[in-house]
């Protein structure tokens, strides 16, 4: 039962296959549906390309248990390319295999609107128009083209008849043929649909065709792609396009190419050519594939255009055998038959695996095949074919199942040793196909037939047989060795293992055994009981072996080899025993039967032939009887009613098999089987019987038209197998045959046909097939083979030429069965004789065919074109064209261009005009100079006629020639063409200047002069001269005249001087160094040769860079030794004189009339003497030249030796209490080196007599000592000394005390001068003594302290100041007493500060540097160590320069060139950092760049603008690069950007593709480093012909009479009112003035700047921002709602303010906090973060915040920055507001200010509109109404902005009027800690805003300023103007 369902499982097998392309819209959604049918069912899943399953996507993939995949619609959001554009496979499983889909592309198409359009096509009349449907490109895939509507009325399909007019292609291209002046009235709209959404699109606007009329003869223009690949499925109709305007209208012939031949395309059932050469093919096949070329010419030309055509067939796929059976260890083989065309690949696999060809695997092509060999148990399965091209992929399923496997064992019983008693159960698992049976033997016997012995077996659901033997009650006789035997029908396999049972031997019962002679006998020796020691065999009584043969082996088990019957046919004993000597014993019976042998039989080949009789006989040579015998026939057994044969039994031995009639049906294999009981065999005779040859196909007579294929059969069979030979017979008639196989077109094949291609009239005649073998004589047949000729041209095209006038005589001849009718047309009609009277045709007959002629009396040049012959019969007909071509001169040449104008050569071109139809063989250029007349023989050049293009050399510059152009061909010469004029180019000068002569004005600078080149060298009119300068090489240059590119010269550009001469100043040299100067003019081309070069050397400048390698030593105590190399030579400057050491110590405060102490020398060492012991010294060394001293050198560090120290500094001794005395003293004032102790001298003179001196060492950290005293009454002497190592010093003066019971009050501490850095603590002490207690008092400048904040009185008397300042220097004066008298000190307290800012200006301005100067003001109290220049350009970031000490000036090199810089200057010294001076600005010399006139910039032509832009001017700054954009002024309005990046180096640029007869406006942006210049063309490009469009005049006007002007009304009335107008705003401005001059001389003593005004009249002034209410509000101003604390402002606003707060030095209040970290700045390279804190005193805020920032300062670099990689500030680049937050953050603790320019928006509260994203600051009359509420009036130092031609760059975020910009954090460049207050500023005058912070021009009145005016006027001030000048139109709000 398991076996029959087994039978009934199926593999799958897919019934629904999904597509192999899948599309859809997100719109749609879509499904993939998959079914598969089996047993049992299969499970369907999807896997992706990589082979993994598809898991669900929520939303966008969803599999289905019914084995669907959908795709639900999505947003377009959801759009995932891993989901929605991938590769999917079906697969179906189930227990007997897997199989797979083919692959399924799935695209999923996001829904995009879309629109098509129709443009406006041109055609010549009389050609086919093309309108095209065009749809965007990402939908053109999924759109196609329904229709086209005509008039909105008339619907055109596609494959449609319209009577020839119009045609629809595929591609949706609508064919519009023989386009008329009447189809230019019509339009046409086309209509789409896309195929995934449904969406129906039709063009918004119709097209139309535009007819022209040809002027002349055009040759064929393509309007088609000329090189096409199509593809087409077979059984589908495809049309080739191809066509062409052309006039005359062109002809069209199609060829296809086969083998590199051009075949014309002859028109037939499937073949059609529609109107305009559109090929049509019909129900296209796979041998149309190929090239096809469409041939296109009239009389002007001719054009081709290639189509490539691929054909595709469905892919199929089929396997076969579908279904197999297979046994393991066969081979198993699988043939896929593949269908369809292209196919590219070929794969299989196996349960949905890819198969890999291996060892057992093997993969074979053409035929496709898979071979699996030897075949094992899990190869069975699904097997697939996939076949596959680009396109597609097919597949096909074929199931292998297992046939007969041999059995295998799977589980097996072992090996055990039991005690009797107990049940055994023994068990073998075996798997097999079929199923294997189990046999159980027991020591080669069966299994006892005994009811304690149970054996059976049974299948499993999976085909394993499980059997078993269940032994109960086991007894010691069933011991031995068990043996399971699983057998089918392909084998068997077995398993032995012993079951051993303790107990006596015993022998089991053995039946009679059989032998076969020949074979082994085995007999094994069934033994029981356990243990058994040994077992033998006899035999007779003899032990066994006996002989060779016979072998015994110890588990009881005998061989008998090659065993023979009478020798070992016998009884045989087996005995067992064990170690007890118990025994067993039993005979068994051996007998040995022969098997048959059969006698050789002869073969039976090569001797029978049919009619005969034939018998075989087999007979026995031994055997036993009885014996039986069987025939076969090709291994089917043989009977005696089969075809006449009998079988005959002879005798017990014999038999034989008769055959009474042989045919040919009897030949084969005989066999004869023979067998008894001891086995068989059989012998094999082959049979075969010779038949003569005789017709199985008899060739006959065959009909077949000339061209076509045509097959002969003849087919014969007999054996041996006949040949067969084909015969053509020689002549007409038969009789005589030749050999004809040679032949290219003739193929014979194997079985007789014989094939003719492509058949020809020769083929004709008799032909004789003849069938031969060894046997008879053979068969023959004459055939006659006729061939109908159709009537063709051998010649299929041909052509002839004609002069113009003369007669033409065209013939073709046609051959093939006559009658022949030939007829002529020409254009598609037909010629008569009543067509044309200069037509005649005449005809005559030939043997094989007829020739025609078509003769034309006079030639014209309209009978240019192609003649057709046309000739036919009654079996086909043919065509030759015959190309007539008349030749007549050419043409002139037309539209003649200059292309490239040179100085001295012009290249011209030209079209090329009709050439007559004979190739123009030359041109003929003839020019002249525009004074000149033509002569006889002008100036000219010949160029091949192949060329329309000629360079004219050897033309003087600047010269006017006349041009004309003729043709030639072999006919003649044109007529002249119409003459051009043209100008040559300027030409770069031949000549150098003249007399350069050069001279040094300082170290750094050379003074260039030189006169002009010779007039006759300019070529031109000279721009200007380069001037080259190079450091002088150490070689000399072998060439005179160096270049100054081949030297590496420095060039500087000069214009042109009044005389045409020129000079200049080359700066930024090196010093002291030759310089080598070359001078070249340059015109409008370039520069011309370099003068002879000279050489001239910079001036002598001090050093620029120190002595080397400073070192020092000491030497005694008072003296050191400094040693040192000279500089470097790059740095001498000049020749170093001397030397001189400056040493200084580097360990004190020191004050700042000390100086530097210098030794000059001129040797490399020098000592130092008279120096103070024990001191660290600073050592400088610096060279000097003539011109001064140079860099100093870094200080180097050395100490003096130690010496002993001066006398401490003073003494005092006081009585401290009424036994103690306190003596004090101040340390030496030079120690002269280290302390080790004080020595305290104590003397004591009692009644007038010393008693002697006591002597105490002391620590040196002590400076008070207290003795006792010894004697009352005694008068003490005190005095002190100090030591170092080196011994005592001198001691102090001697000290009294004498006696007194009193103890005053008395000071121990010493008056002082205590000098101070600033910022420090100080302590001042006041030790005290006496009794009672005294008071002490401290006072300074007489008047008592009050202790406070800073300065505070300690008990113990000290005074502390803490954080001292400039204000707290003075005398600090301690006093004591009490009732026995009083004491005082007095400290003077100098404090040391920063210095103040030094004066900067600016002295000097050049093209790349800024001479700078400056003065020193209070240095605070501390010499200055140095400087620190900041500076920055526009739009840049503020660089430093660290400056020496000893220098007042500096050269600011590498600057950008004609660009503002603002700079300012501080100074250090030891104490800290200096505040800065006021903002100075100034500019580098040059402009921006100058633009040309449009005649020196443009050049036009058709389709082209050359731009010539060498011709701008620099302005002295060199031209980084250009913008180019354009603009059709008629059609569009938005600016084209050619590139924005054109390099000056470019001298020519070219904009190309424009549009013929077209006005362009050009715009060319030029920046250099002073900005940019914006320059607009209008230029309109040439016609087609190369003619100017001439412009539209506007019609005169008409003037009845001239009017004097003073009588014309609309004149003299705006004069009289501008006059009137203008005398007010005189008045007003004298009125202003004049008020504005009383104010500044109540102020002002001089007027040397603005900011020293500002500075003069803004002391101790507060200053406050102010609110811009709505335009109605009026501003109260109250002065006291504006003060603030003295401690809530800073005094120093700097830079960038134009005005100065009041300086008291250093108060408490202007540095609170550790703001200086001197002597340098910390800022290098550090970032700051601001944190924003708001002070209360914020009365208004914006919106919106930014977060904090942090920024960085820029250290000045060793290069200028290119200023298009620079990154631009967050605020405006270049607005000065900006400028002043990064400034004021620089010197002033970090506030937060209310600015404006942050990129913040806001809107003010109440849609109040602010003006123009300012703040309003106070103008003039605004500060004075200020200062009346209590204020001083500031005035105004505003920087000038940019010149109008310079723009600041765009801002990144443009703001709008009613906008308000939120608050900015400032950035910092410097690391100051934060300050905690907030301070704003209003500035007076107005700063011109760049263009992000307003959009309105200079001279407009915001609102805000508006508001103002009124408020001025409320206060009482009238006649103030408010001036908007470049100088005073500035504003800043911080």
């Amino acid at each position: 039962m398991v076996w029959s369902v087994a039978l009934e499982l199926q593999g799958p097998v897919l019934v629904v296959e999904p597509p192999a392309r899948l599309e859809f819209s997100n719109s749609s959604g879509a499904r993939l549906e998959c079914a598969a049918h089996g047993s049992p069912p299969p499970r369907l899943s999807w896997l992706l390309a990589d082979g993994s399953a598809a898991p669900p996507v929520a939303g966008l993939r969803l599999p289905h248990d019914n084995g669907s995949l959908e795709f639900p619609p999505f947003p377009a959001d959801r759009y995932r390319h891993d989901v929605h554009s991938a590769r999917y496979r079906c697969r179906a499983a189930n227990a007997l295999g897997t199989v797979l889909s083919r692959d399924v592309l799935v695209r999923a198409v996001v829904k995009q609107k879309y629109e098509v359009q129709v443009y406006d096509e041109y055609v010549i009349s009389g050609n086919t128009a093309v309108l095209r449907c065009q749809v965007p490109s990402y939908v053109a895939e999924y759109v196609m083209v329904t229709s086209w509507l005509q008039d909105g009325a008339v619907n055109i399909y596609p494959n449609t008849d319209t009577g020839g007019k119009y045609a629809v292609l595929e591609s949706g291209d609508l064919y519009i043929f023989n386009a008329g002046p009447s189809d230019g009235y019509k339009s046409y709209s086309c209509r789409s649909v896309h195929r995934l959404t449904g969406e129906v699109r039709a063009s918004a606007y119709p097209g139309r065709i535009i007819i022209t009329e040809p002027k002349g003869s055009v040759q064929p223009r393509i309007t088609v792609e000329k090189h096409v690949n199509k593809q087409v499925k077979v059984g589908d109709d495809v049309i080739l396009p191809c066509v062409a305007q052309g006039f005359p209208v062109p002809t069209y012939r199609w060829f296809r190419e086969d083998n590199d031949q051009l075949q014309p395309m002859a028109v037939g059932d499937r073949v059609s050519v529609l109107a305009a050469g559109l090929m049509r093919i019909s129900k296209i096949r796979l041998e149309d594939q190929g090239k096809y070329l469409c041939w296109v010419n009239n009389s002007a030309g001719e054009e081709t255009v290639q189509v490539t055509l691929t054909v595709t067939a469905p892919l199929s796929a089929h396997v076969q055998p579908q279904s197999q059976v297979v046994d393991v260890g066969k081979e198993a083989s699988f043939m896929c038959i593949p269908g369809g065309y292209p196919i590219t690949r070929v794969s299989w696999y196996r349960n949905g695996k890819p198969i890999v060809p291996d060892s057992r695997f093997e993969i074979t092509s053409s035929p496709e095949k898979l071979s699996v060999k030897p075949l094992q148990k899990e190869d069975h399965g699904m097997y697939q074919c996939f076949v596959s091209n680009e396109w597609e992929m097919a597949q096909a399923t074929a199931e292998l199942q297992l046939g007969d496997a041999s059995p295998e064992l799977l589980y097996w019983f072992a090996e055990q040793t039991l005690q009797p008693g107990p049940a055994v159960s023994l068990k073998c698992v075996a798997t097999g196909n079929p199923p294997p049976q189990f046999i159980w033997t027991l020591d080669g016997f069966p299994v006892p037939d005994s009811p304690r012995f149970l054996v059976g077996q049974y299948v499993t659901v999976h085909d394993d047989v499980i059997s078993h033997v269940n032994i109960s009650n086991l007894k010691e006789e069933d011991g031995g060795e068990y043996t399971c035997t699983a057998k089918n029908s392909v084998a068997q396999v077995s398993h032995s293992a012993r079951i051993n049972v303790y107990g006596l031997p015993f022998i089991r019962i053995m039946p009679k055994i059989t032998a076969v002679a020949g074979s082994d006998l085995v007999i094994k020796c069934p033994v029981a009981g356990y243990p058994i020691e040994s077992i033998v065999w006899e035999r007779d009584g003899n032990i066994l072996p006996m002989n060779r043969r016979q072998r015994v082996y110890p588990n009881g088990t005998l061989i008998i080899e090659h065993a023979q019957r009478q020798a070992d046919a016998g009884t045989y004993t087996c005995q067992a025993q064990n170690r007890q000597k118990h025994t067993a014993r039993r005979d068994v019976e051996v007998q040995v039967l022969v098997p048959p042998k059969i006698l050789p039989i002869q073969a039976m080949t090569n001797l029978l032939r049919e009619g005969m009789r034939a018998a075989i006989s087999c007979q026995i040579l031994e055997g036993d009887l009885p014996i039986t015998f069987r025939w076969e026939r090709n291994g089917q057994p043989v009977t005696n009613s089969d075809d006449g044969i009998s079988t005959r039994r002879l005798d017990e031995y014999s038999t034989s098999l008769v055959i009474e009639r042989i045919t040919s049906k009897h030949t084969g294999n005989y066999t004869c089987v023979a067998h008894n009981v001891a086995g068989s065999e059989s012998f094999t005779v082959p049979l075969t019987v010779n038949v003569p040859p005789h017709w199985t196909v008899e060739p006959t007579d065959a009909n077949v038209a000339s061209g076509q294929d045509v097959t002969l059969h003849c087919q014969a069979d007999g054996y041996p197998v006949p040949s067969i030979t084909w015969r053509k017979a020689v002549g007409s008639h038969p009789g005589e045959y030749k050999e004809f196989l040679y032949e290219p077109n003739v193929n014979f094949y194997r079985n007789g046909s014989l094939e003719f291609l492509h058949i020809s009239k020769d083929s004709e005649g008799y032909y004789l097939c003849e069938a031969k073998n060894e046997v008879g004589t053979g068969v023959s047949k004459v055939i006659f083979l006729k061939v109908n000729a159709p009537a063709y041209f051998p010649q299929k095209s041909k052509q002839m030429q004609v002069e113009k006038g003369e007669q033409a005589h065209l013939q073709c001849t046609a051959l093939g069965d006559t009658p022949i009718d030939i007829m002529w047309k020409v254009g598609g009609k037909r010629i008569a004789d009543d067509m044309d009277q200069r037509y005649t045709i005449r005809e005559q007959k030939l043997d094989d065919g007829m020739v025609s002629e078509l003769g034309i009396s006079r030639t014209y040049r309209h009978d240019t074109g192609v003649f057709s012959c046309y000739a036919s019969n009654s079996y086909g007909q043919d065509e030759m064209a015959i190309q007539l071509i008349v030749q007549e001169i050419p043409e002139m040449p037309k539209n003649i261009r200059v292309n490239d104008q040179q100085s001295r050569s012009l290249q011209l071109s030209w079209t090329q005009p009709y050439a007559g139809n004979s190739p123009i063989t030359s041109y003929t250029i003839q020019y002249k100079l525009v004074s000149e007349t033509w002569q006889t023989q002008p100036l000219k050049i010949t160029v091949p006629g192949t060329q329309t293009s000629a360079t004219v050399q050897n033309l003087n510059p600047a010269s006017s020639y006349h041009f004309r152009i003729m043709a030639e061909n072999r006919l003649g010469m044109s007529d002249p063409s119409e003459v051009i004029q043209v100008t040559t180019q300027e030409e770069v000068p031949t000549g150098v200047p003249q007399d350069v002569r050069a001279e040094a004005r300082s170290s750094t600078e050379l003074f260039v002069t030189w006169e002009p080149p010779l007039r006759e060298h300019w070529n031109g009119n000279l721009l200007g001269y380069y001037v080259g300068y190079q450091e002088q090489p150490s070689f000399i240059p072998s060439s005179p005249s160096p270049s100054p590119t081949s030297h590496n010269y420095s060039l500087k550009t000069v214009e042109v001087g009044t005389q045409y001469g020129g000079e200049a100043t080359l700066q930024g040299l090196s010093k002291f160094t030759t310089y080598t100067i070359i001078v070249q003019a340059y015109n409008s081309r370039g520069a011309g040769p370099a003068s002879d070069p000279i050489t001239v050397k910079t001036l002598e400048d001090v050093p620029s860079l120190p002595p080397e390698n400073v070192q020092c030593s000491a030497l005694t105590s008072q003296s050191l030794e400094v040693s040192w190399e000279t500089p470097p030579v790059e740095g001498r400057n000049g020749i170093i004189q001397g030397y001189k050491v400056s040493h200084q110590p580097a360990e004190e405060w020191y004050e700042s009339n000390e100086h530097d102490t210098e030794v000059v020398t001129d040797s490399f060492k020098t000592a130092l003497q008279s120096l103070q012991k024990y001191t660290n010294y600073s050592i400088s060394v610096l060279a000097f030249t003539n011109s001064g001293d140079g860099v100093k050198s870094p200080p180097v560090y050395c100490r003096t030796e130690e010496d002993v120290p001066s006398a401490p500094a003073d003494i005092k001794a006081v009585v401290s209490s009424s036994n103690k005395i306190l003596v004090s003293w101040l340390p030496p004032q030079r120690r002269n080196g280290k302390l080790t102790g004080y020595t305290f001298y104590m003397g004591i003179i009692e009644d007038g007599k010393e008693e002697g001196t006591h002597k105490r060492i002391l620590n040196p950290q002590n400076e008070v000592h207290e003795t006792d005293k010894l004697k009352e009454g005694a008068t003490y002497q005190f005095w002190v000394t100090a030591s170092t190592a080196v011994g005592e010093g001198e001691s102090t003066r001697v000290v009294t005390i004498t006696p007194s019971n009193k103890v005053p009050a008395r000071i121990v501490s010493f008056s002082r001068t205590i000098i101070t850095p600033w910022k420090q603590d100080i302590n001042l002490p006041c030790r005290k003594v006496g009794a009672p207690t005294p008071q002490f008092t401290w006072r300074v400048y007489d008047k008592v302290l009050e202790p406070n904040g800073r300065k505070q009185v300690n008990k113990n008397g000290s005074l502390v100041i803490k954080d001292i300042q400039r204000t707290d220097e003075g005398n600090y004066t301690c006093s004591v007493e009490n009732q026995h008298g009083k004491d005082e000190i007095v400290y003077s307290v100098h404090v040391r500060v920063p210095p103040d800012p030094p004066s900067l200006s600016v002295i000097a301005s050049y093209a790349d540097s800024l001479q700078l100067q400056w003065t020193d003001n209070h240095n605070g109290g501390s010499p200055i160590l140095g400087y620190v220049i900041n500076y920055k350009r526009d739009h840049g970031d503020w660089e430093e320069l660290h400056i020496e000490s000893r220098a007042n000036s500096h050269l600011l090199q590498n600057l950008w060139c004609g660009t503002r810089y603002q700079l300012y200057i501080t100074a250090y010294n030891k104490i800290g950092t200096g505040l800065p001076c006021d903002i100075v600005n100034a500019y580098t010399k040059g402009t921006v760049p100058v633009k040309p006139k449009q005649s020196q910039l443009l050049t036009v032509n058709s389709t082209v603008v050359t731009i010539w832009l060498d011709s701008w001017g620099d302005g002295g700054c060199a031209i980084l690069y250009f913008i180019i954009e354009y603009h059709d002024t008629e059609r569009s309005r938005d600016w084209t950007l050619v590139s924005n990046n054109v390099l000056p180096t470019e001298r020519v640029y070219s904009v190309l593709d424009l549009t013929p007869a077209t006005k362009y406006r050009l715009r060319v942006t030029a920046h250099n480093n002073a900005g940019s210049t914006i320059a607009y063309y209008n230029f309109t490009t040439l016609t087609v012909e190369g003619a100017t469009v001439i412009p539209e005049i506007a019609p005169p006007v008409l003037h009845t009479r001239e009017v004097p002007f003073y009588a014309n009304v609309s004149v003299i009335v705006p004069i009289v009112v501008s006059l009137i107008f203008l005398l007010g705003l005189v008045g007003v401005a004298a009125f202003i003035r004049k008020k504005k001059l009383q104010n500044d001389s109540a102020q002002m003593g001089e007027s040397p700047s603005v900011a020293q005004m500002q500075n003069q009249q803004n002391r101790d002034q507060q200053y406050l921002a102010v609110r811009v209410g709505s335009g109605q509000q009026a501003l109260s101003i109250d002065s006291g709602s504006y003060k603030t604390d003295s401690a809530d402002y800073i005094e120093d606003i700097c830079p960038y303010a134009t005005f100065q707060l009041a300086k008291p030095p250093y108060s408490e209040s202007t540095y609170s906090g550790n703001v200086y970290s001197g002597p340098y700045h910390s800022v290098r390279g550090s970032f700051v973060y601001h944190d924003p804190k708001l002070s209360g005193a914020e009365s208004y805020k914006f919106r919106h915040q930014k977060e904090p920032e942090y920024t960085k300062v820029r250290r000045k670099g060793g290069k200028l920055r290119d200023p298009h990689s620079e990154s631009q500030e967050s605020d405006n680049l270049g607005s000065t507001d900006s400028e002043v937050k990064k400034i004021l953050t620089l010197h002033l603790p970090i506030s937060e200010y209310d600015t404006l320019g942050s990129d913040s928006e806001g809107e003010l509260p109440g849609g109040q509109v602010a003006a123009s994203q300012e703040l309003v600051s106070f103008r003039h009359r605004m500060a004075r109404e200020v200062g009346k509420s209590g204020m001083e009036e500031s005035s105004s130092s505003s920087e000038t902005s940019p010149s109008g031609a310079r723009k600041p760059f765009p801002s990144r975020k443009s703001k709008s009027k009613g906008q308000v910009l939120g608050k900015r954090q400032v950035r910092s460049s410097s690391g100051y800690s934060s300050h905690t207050e907030e301070t704003t500023f209003s500035f007076s005058d107005r700063i011109h805003p760049p263009s992000r912070f307003s959009d309105s021009h200079s001279h407009e009145l915001s609102e805000a300023e508006c508001d103002m005016s009124k408020l001025g006027r409320k206060s009482g001030r009238s006649g103030a103007s408010t001036r908007l000048s470049r100088e005073t139109s500035f504003q800043i709000d911080v």
